[in-house]
Protein backbone atom coordinates (compact mmCIF):
# COMPACT_ATOMS: atom_id res chain seq x y z
CA UNK A 1 0.00 0.00 0.00
CA UNK A 2 2.93 2.55 0.91
CA UNK A 3 4.37 1.55 -2.77
CA UNK A 4 1.09 2.64 -4.58
CA UNK A 5 0.54 5.75 -2.76
CA UNK A 6 4.04 6.84 -3.28
CA UNK A 7 3.81 6.20 -6.89
CA UNK A 8 0.80 7.77 -7.52
CA UNK A 9 1.76 11.02 -5.56
CA UNK A 10 4.90 10.93 -7.69
CA UNK A 11 3.17 10.32 -11.07
CA UNK A 12 0.53 13.15 -9.60
CA UNK A 13 3.28 15.60 -9.26
CA UNK A 14 4.83 15.08 -12.23
CA UNK A 15 1.88 15.21 -14.15
CA UNK A 16 1.49 18.91 -11.69
CA UNK A 17 5.49 19.85 -13.02
CA UNK A 18 4.16 19.21 -16.47
CA UNK A 19 1.46 21.11 -16.92
CA UNK A 20 3.30 23.99 -15.04
CA UNK A 21 6.07 23.87 -17.34
CA UNK A 22 3.80 23.80 -20.63
CA UNK A 23 0.60 24.76 -19.46
CA UNK A 24 -0.58 24.68 -23.32
CA UNK A 25 -1.54 21.17 -22.78
CA UNK A 26 -4.57 21.81 -20.63
CA UNK A 27 -7.32 20.28 -22.06
CA UNK A 28 -9.26 22.43 -23.74
CA UNK A 29 -7.20 25.07 -24.43
CA UNK A 30 -6.40 24.48 -28.11
CA UNK A 31 -9.80 23.87 -29.38
CA UNK A 32 -10.70 27.32 -28.16
CA UNK A 33 -11.17 29.99 -30.37
CA UNK A 34 -8.02 32.08 -31.15
CA UNK A 35 -9.42 35.48 -30.03
CA UNK A 36 -10.31 33.52 -26.83
CA UNK A 37 -6.66 31.88 -26.06
CA UNK A 38 -5.42 35.64 -26.55
CA UNK A 39 -7.02 37.25 -23.86
CA UNK A 40 -6.16 34.11 -20.99
CA UNK A 41 -3.04 34.22 -19.26
CA UNK A 42 -2.44 31.01 -19.84
CA UNK A 43 1.23 30.82 -17.56
CA UNK A 44 -0.87 32.43 -14.51
CA UNK A 45 -4.07 29.39 -15.54
CA UNK A 46 -1.29 26.94 -15.85
CA UNK A 47 0.52 27.51 -12.26
CA UNK A 48 -2.44 27.79 -10.62
CA UNK A 49 -4.15 24.11 -11.34
CA UNK A 50 -0.89 22.80 -10.69
CA UNK A 51 -0.54 24.54 -7.47
CA UNK A 52 -4.39 23.07 -6.87
CA UNK A 53 -2.83 19.15 -8.06
CA UNK A 54 0.41 20.03 -5.30
CA UNK A 55 -2.21 20.44 -2.81
CA UNK A 56 -3.90 17.16 -2.89
CA UNK A 57 0.04 15.60 -2.68
CA UNK A 58 0.28 14.98 1.08
CA UNK A 59 -3.27 13.35 1.43
CA UNK A 60 -2.08 10.69 -0.74
CA UNK A 61 0.85 10.28 1.35
CA UNK A 62 -0.40 9.85 4.01
CA UNK A 63 -3.21 7.40 2.83
CA UNK A 64 -1.71 4.39 3.92
CA UNK A 65 -1.60 5.14 7.37
CA UNK A 66 -5.42 4.62 7.77
CA UNK A 67 -7.14 2.06 9.31
CA UNK A 68 -9.69 1.07 6.66
CA UNK A 69 -9.71 0.80 2.93
CA UNK A 70 -12.36 3.61 2.32
CA UNK A 71 -10.31 6.25 4.58
CA UNK A 72 -7.23 4.61 2.50
CA UNK A 73 -9.29 5.26 -1.16
CA UNK A 74 -10.57 8.66 0.13
CA UNK A 75 -7.01 9.99 0.86
CA UNK A 76 -5.51 8.49 -1.72
CA UNK A 77 -7.55 9.64 -5.19
CA UNK A 78 -10.57 11.71 -4.10
CA UNK A 79 -9.18 14.27 -2.28
CA UNK A 80 -6.47 14.90 -4.80
CA UNK A 81 -8.79 15.00 -7.63
CA UNK A 82 -11.85 16.52 -5.86
CA UNK A 83 -8.89 19.25 -5.64
CA UNK A 84 -8.21 19.54 -9.27
CA UNK A 85 -12.11 19.51 -9.41
CA UNK A 86 -12.68 22.13 -7.05
CA UNK A 87 -9.74 24.17 -9.17
CA UNK A 88 -11.51 23.64 -12.34
CA UNK A 89 -14.77 24.97 -10.76
CA UNK A 90 -13.02 27.69 -9.63
CA UNK A 91 -11.72 28.94 -12.64
CA UNK A 92 -14.87 28.66 -14.32
CA UNK A 93 -16.15 30.77 -12.14
CA UNK A 94 -13.75 33.46 -11.37
CA UNK A 95 -12.41 33.92 -14.82
CA UNK A 96 -12.10 37.43 -15.26
CA UNK A 97 -8.78 36.64 -12.52
CA UNK A 98 -7.30 34.47 -15.10
CA UNK A 99 -7.94 37.02 -18.15
CA UNK A 100 -4.59 38.66 -19.65
CA UNK A 101 -4.42 42.77 -18.05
Amino acid sequence: MLLGAVIFAAVWCLIALLLRHYPETMAGYNTMPKQKREKIDIHKLGRFVSSAMFAGVPSALLAPLMPSEGLYVLLLCWIPCGMLVAAAIYVNVRIKKFEKQ
